[in-house]
């Protein structure tokens, strides 16, 4: 790690603290390595296979290009936005080139910088190389949050793009330093997309209440009239949990017939009949012992598939093979597939100038760098308004946004992820 921190300080990468907070989800694992979080490393690339109900998706080509190298980014941009220039720049249509605040807590200046957010920089950088190769002009600053500065109404107002901070209450005060129709990306913290509901924050991870509503989408496309479709309902969570009551108005929405049960030894299996299981709960505990019931009731030869989102990735632990003796159906904001072309690009990238391997972080700033960059690149001033015209498929997440009054947004996207019986991975492409 110190070699790490070395080589990035070395290249004269700006000055790069807190412990991170949040699950990334780096998926494409076959063994137990694949339940590593955000804060842990991905090291070697896995073959995937793919379902074959869906087909891929096509990839965007990139815009013809002039590179600019990484090393002409400036160490530190000198003020030049304001509000002068914010409006200086066309209304509609391509921006000649981007200035971009990077808010993050990694605390170069202490004696042990935050290695999550060293990586989440690096990745970002990495980004704008490839922009730079797209033709895309960028001026970075980075502001290091963890050093007792934070976001000034001059970063604000000199930047096209701000993306960050990464905590809810330093995005809040964030906020008192938009105006002009100026917006906040909010590159990890899901307790932000809340504040997305009634100010300028855009919610680059997709929340989950999205990861619900695709779930809910999934079991609809997969239901078959001969099928039972089971749902696990803690009681404890009856009318107080949020996530438990979320569930069952969306699957009441979807007027699908469900039998309702407290416990995995309440379902009457059926021979011949494949069992749909949902777990309703906002307990931990309640969502590992159900899916820990519902593997030992498949090593007896029950059919069963489980649904459920990425939540139960960070509670099962080293579990992970309930999930496959229940070929768990998981939906997630977070899946990286090692097989993709790109990813492995990314990889070789990476190693070739950081000398190490990439954890979800980088492929996280990765991932929101390049994605809002090339959009505020495309559309200039109104960038903001017009993401929904312009989704992406990124590195670890991808992203679409929906029409919605206000200035705020919400990432939508969200990916498949099937838990195969023979230990591997699929992630299910559009």
């Amino acid at each position: 790690m110190k070699k790490f921190i070395t080589i990035i300080l070395a290249l004269g990468l700006l000055h790069t603290g807190a412990s991170a907070q949040w699950y990334l989800y780096p998926g494409g694992r076959n063994e137990e390595k694949q339940e590593q979080t955000g804060a842990e490393r991905q090291t070697q690339p896995q073959k995937q296979t793919r379902p074959e109900r869906r087909q891929t998706r096509q990839e965007q080509a990139p815009e013809e290009s002039v590179r600019v190298p990484l090393r002409q980014l400036p160490e530190n941009r000198t003020e030049t936005g304001g509000r002068d220039s914010w409006f200086a720049e066309p209304l509609f249509g391509r921006q000649t080139e981007v200035s971009v605040t990077l808010a993050l807590p990694i605390g170069a200046g202490s004696e042990k910088p935050n290695a999550n957010f060293l990586e989440m920089y690096s990745g970002a950088l990495l980004a704008l190389k490839d922009l730079g190769d797209e033709g895309v002009k960028v001026r970075l600053k980075l502001v290091d949050t963890a050093s007792g500065a934070g976001l000034t109404r001059e970063d604000v107002n000199g930047s096209d793009l701000i993306i960050g901070p990464v905590s809810y209450n330093e995005m809040l005060t964030a906020l008192t330093l938009c105006d002009n129709g100026k917006v906040l990306v909010s590159p990890l913290d899901p307790k932000t997309a809340k504040l997305a509901e009634t100010s300028g924050i855009i919610q680059a991870p997709a929340s989950w209440t999205s990861q619900i509503d695709e779930l809910m989408e999934w079991v609809q496309e997969d239901l078959r009239p001969e099928d039972q479709l089971i749902v696990v309902a803690d009681p404890d969570s009856a009318g107080r949990g949020e996530q438990y009551r979320y569930l069952l108005d969306r699957l009441h929405g979807k007027v699908l017939d469900f039998r309702t049960v407290s416990s995995v030894s309440a379902i009457n299996f059926i021979d011949g009949r494949t069992c749909r299981m949902l777990i309703a709960s906002d307990s931990d505990s309640f969502l590992t012992g159900t899916a820990r019931a519902a593997a030992i009731e498949a090593a007896r030869n029950r059919d069963i598939i489980l649904y459920s989102t990425s939540r139960i990735r960070s509670t099962i632990g080293s579990n992970v093979n309930d999930l496959h003796n229940t070929r768990t159906r998981l939906t997630a904001a977070y899946y990286i597939d090692y097989g993709s072309q790109k990813v492995k690009d990314f990889i070789l990238s990476y190693r070739a100038l950081f000398k190490g391997e990439p954890g979800s972080f980088a492929f996280q700033g990765y991932d929101t760098m390049h994605y809002f960059v090339k959009a505020c690149h495309d559309y200039g001033r109104n960038w903001a308004r017009r993401l929904p015209e312009f989704p992406e498929k990124g590195l670890q997440s991808d992203f679409r946004f929906n029409r919605r009054q206000g200035d705020g947004k919400l990432n939508v996207a969200v990916r498949r992820v099937v838990y195969n019986s023979d230990l591997t991975t699929s992630l299910v492409q559009d």
